[in-house]
This record gives structure tokens, C-alpha cells and sequence, in this order.
């Protein structure tokens, strides 16, 4: 017997009247392309919502099983496990730059792929200093930043040249058909840690926010696809923000949190994001520790479900869940795996499962395109109180029965497939429809579309 287990939504209300926002320009790059804005818009919009996207770093270029990137783009161990990849793609302009041309290639489809799913990509860059092989602290680069700043020894000249080679990338590279790939770009993350050339170790707060600024001046005067993210590493220290005509999005970079630590770590990115029209996100976490195959396998995919979504979704505060994206890093054989893959036991499987499947996180198929104007669903009053779809039973039999409330007596539900195709349309009358799920919807996730003459909710249905 196929069952309806759960059912997740997204959709941004406000009180007045239906309408699609209207995306604003991103606030760093007035020139930025109509998609690159809609993006900045919309991730806004999720921010300000009860549910934020899931992201892995190189999720359909890397697997646990491998040492080195693959070349099959729809295939993530995100969906091995729970049936769906996360919602926003990380990778790293290192991996374009410093490895072959067949994994370069690997990369660049990965990400056209999961942008023509309607994905988010967000890109940073481990660049490796002067005259070295390695993007760590040091000596030879202990002063690479002031020549930079100062613009000594050549190594503005050298800095700026290493930009030239991602620009083109972002340029020429990142396009599908006609279409140039916005992308949240992460540069020059985690300063106020000691490890990298840019770090805290190598250069003051003063210098590196000059470094940072030559880079945005630099990169949006030869790009209209980009919005800039800012992400020290916990904890956040302002000393080192660039400034608002800098920085688009902020995050902050933290692992082996627990709840009390995720939320004031976030606490101060989510406040200055919502007082100044920035976008707040949770750049980097994971849990790390490898205490033995299963036993890791579990606290890791227990850290998802046990640890995150609590820390955000319960914050007494409120503050937590003022975020666009969790992202976490890679699956590959060289390190722990931070999400479960296909080898790993029932338990830690059915941990990040059951962390997939929370109402409040959005992977890849439950979140709308980022790529096209979310509408903004408007009723007066709170829409928990007085609009929302209830289907049961739970798990359903042969039928689903539909319950909309603080609709119009007169209404409609539509349930399309995650392609967009209408599968089946009914007319409701009084709130209540009853339909025979087992003969309409095979195993599978579908959108449930309810709607009157003034408002639209949606909802998801996975199917077994």
C-alpha cells in the first residue's frame, strides 16, 4: 500500500493582497542580471519564512565512495539516502583552477545541471598564495596581504591576475545556453581564523577588509551574475566586515555545535542582515568526529536532525531561523562523510531522513525555483490562523481526503508532478474533497496546489 508520510510547503505570506515581489536589485552590483536579482529576492523571501534550503559542498561532483570527483551530475549521496539532493550546490574555484581539466569539467556540469533544477550556487575559494601551492599560512605569504593592500612587489598585479581566471570562468564557463549562472560567491572566508594566508595570523582587520574590497570592486566592474558573501569563522568579529556596499549575503562558519553555541553564533549575522536588507546564512557546519565507522556514521546524521534543526526552529528568540541555508561540506573517501551515503546503517540513514522530511527544511525538489519570482501568498490576519490545507489520513488508505480552511466555499486543489505537469485537478466544495489516491499517484513526490479567488497554498506529498 503506497502511503502520504508528509507533507512540506513553501510559500512567503504577507498581509493585503496576492501579488508576485517584485525582485529588488542586488544591493552590491546595480548592474546585476534580472536572474541574479530575482535570486537575491527570493532568498530574502526564504529567510523571512519558517524553512531554510539544505546545501552540500560539490554534492553531485563528489560521493563517499571516491576519492575523485565523478562525472554523473544527477547522482548524490543526498539522494541515494533520502530520494532528493540538497537545495543549494557549494564548489570552490580551487577545484576549477589547481586539478585537471576532466574534474574542471565534472565541476562546470554539476552546477549547470543543478541550476537548471532551479537550485542555488554558491561558490568559494581556497586560492593559494604567490609563489606557492597551498591557500595555508606561511612564512613565504606572511606578507601577501599588505603588498596587496599597498600594492608592493607585483602582488596586486598577481592578485588581480588570479581574479581575471575565475571572472572567466563566471563569464564564459558558468552559462547554460544564453543564460550566465548567478552565483553567491564566498571569498576569502574564515580571516578571523589563523590557518589561511588571509587569516588573522598573516594581516590586521584593517588590511584584509582592504583586501576584500579590492576584490568586489574588482570582480562586479567585469560580472553581472554575482552576489558577494561574507563568512568569518565562529566567532563572528566585525572588525573584519567590509562594509555594506560590500557584502550581499553573510554567514558564519561553525562545526561540532551544539544548540546553544548555533544560535549565538547566528545571532549576530541574522541581526545585522535584518537591520541593514542582507541575507543571512549558515555558511559551514558539520560534525566531524570518526569514532569508529557506525558509530560516526550515526552521531554525524544525529547532528542533522538531533542538534541543527532544533538549534534553529526552537530558538526561543526567533532569531535562528532568519536564514536562507545550512550548508555543509564534502562526501568523499578523504574525509568523514558529513551526510550518510549508501553504505552507511539503517540508523544514520533514517536520522537524516527524518531531518529531510522536517516541514522546515527544503532539499532539492521542495524548494521553488530560485531562478523565477516566488509569489507572495497575501490573506488578512496570520495564514496559520486562518488558511491551511490538512490531508488524512495519516498514513492514507486507499483515499486522501483534503480539508482546506479559511478558503472560499468554492475552490479547487491541483496536485502537479516536481516537473510541473497537472496530474489531477479537483473542485472543492465547502472545504472538504475525497479522492482515490491509489489510482492517480504512483510512488513519488508531488505538489498539492489549493486555491480561490484570492490566495494559493501549496503543499507537498511524498508518496511510498
Amino acid at each position: 500500500m503506497r502511503e502520504i508520510l508528509r507533507f512540506k510547503a513553501f510559500i512567503p505570506v504577507i498581509a493585503g493582497v496576492i501579488f508576485f515581489s517584485t525582485a529588488a536589485i542586488a544591493q552590491i552590483d546595480s548592474d546585476a542580471s534580472a536572474k541574479t536579482a530575482i535570486l537575491y529576492e527570493n532568498l530574502k523571501n526564504i529567510q523571512n519564512s519558517n524553512q531554510f534550503l539544505f546545501g552540500q559542498e560539490f554534492f553531485n561532483s563528489f560521493r563517499f565512495s571516491s576519492g575523485s570527483a565523478h562525472g554523473d551530475k544527477e547522482y548524490s549521496d543526498s539522494k541515494t539516502v533520502t530520494g532528493s539532493h540538497p537545495a543549494v550546490l557549494g564548489s570552490d574555484f580551487h577545484y576549477y583552477l589547481t586539478k585537471t581539466t576532466a574534474e574542471k569539467g565534472y565541476h562546470t556540469e554539476a552546477v549547470k545541471w543543478a541550476y537548471k533544477q532551479g537550485y542555488v550556487i554558491t561558490f568559494d575559494w581556497h586560492l593559494s598564495g604567490r609563489g606557492t601551492d597551498t591557500y595555508e599560512y606561511r612564512t613565504e605569504t606572511k606578507d601577501l596581504v599588505n603588498n596587496i593592500v599597498n600594492d608592493l612587489n607585483g602582488d596586486r598585479t598577481w592578485y588581480y591576475s588570479e581574479l581575471d581566471k575565475v571572472i572567466n570562468i563566471i563569464n564564459n564557463d558558468l552559462v547554460v545556453g544564453t543564460e550566465k549562472i548567478p552565483i553567491v560567491f564566498r571569498p576569502l572566508h574564515e580571516m578571523n581564523g589563523d590557518w589561511f594566508w588571509w587569516g588573522s595570523k598573516a594581516t590586521t582587520a584593517t588590511n584584509y577588509v582592504a583586501l576584500y574590497r579590492l576584490l568586489v570592486n574588482y570582480v562586479k566592474e567585469r560580472t553581472n551574475t554575482v552576489l558577494f558573501c561574507w563568512s568569518p569563522n565562529t566567532p563572528t568579529n566585525f572588525n573584519y566586515y567590509p562594509g555594506d556596499d560590500y557584502v550581499d549575503v553573510l554567514g558564519v562558519d561553525a562545526y561540532e555545535v551544539n544548540a546553544s553555541s548555533v544560535r549565538s553564533q547566528l545571532a549576530p549575522i541574522v541581526d545585522h542582515a535584518q537591520a541593514h536588507g542582507k541575507v543571512a546564512v549558515f555558511s559551514e557546519t558539520g560534525y566531524r568526529s570518526n569514532s569508529g565507522t557506525t558509530m560516526g556514521d550515526n552521531a554525524r546524521a544525529a547532528y542533522w536532525k538531533n542538534t541543527i534543526l532544533p538549534a534553529i526552529m526552537e530558538d526561543p528568540a526567533g532569531r535562528a531561523q532568519k536564514i536562507a541555508w545550512v550548508l555543509t561540506w564534502i562526501n568523499a573517501s578523504w574525509s568523514v562523510p558529513y551526510i550518510p551515503h549508501g553504505s552507511s546503517g539503517q540508523e544514520a540513514k533514517q536520522n537524516f531522513i527524518d531531518f529531510k522530511n522536517s516541514l522546515n527544511v527544503l532539499f532539492g525538489g521542495e524548494a521553488p525555483n530560485m531562478y523565477t519570482l516566488i509569489p507572495v501568498v497575501a490573506v488578512e490576519g496570520n495564514v496559520h490562523e486562518t488558511a491551511n490545507i490538512k490531508l488524512f489520513p495519516m498514513p492514507v488508505n486507499d483515499q486522501l481526503s483534503i480539508s482546506l480552511s479559511g478558503f472560499e466555499r468554492l475552490s479547487k486543489a491541483c496536485i502537479y508532478d516536481t516537473k510541473g505537469k497537472l496530474i489531477h485537478e479537483l473542485k472543492i466544495t465547502d472545504g472538504e474533497a475525497v479522492l482515490n489516491a491509489n489510482e492517480i499517484l504512483n510512488a513519488g513526490v508531488y505538489i498539492l496546489k489549493a486555491s480561490d479567488s484570492k490566495k494559493t497554498l501549496t503543499k507537498k506529498l511524498l508518496v511510498d
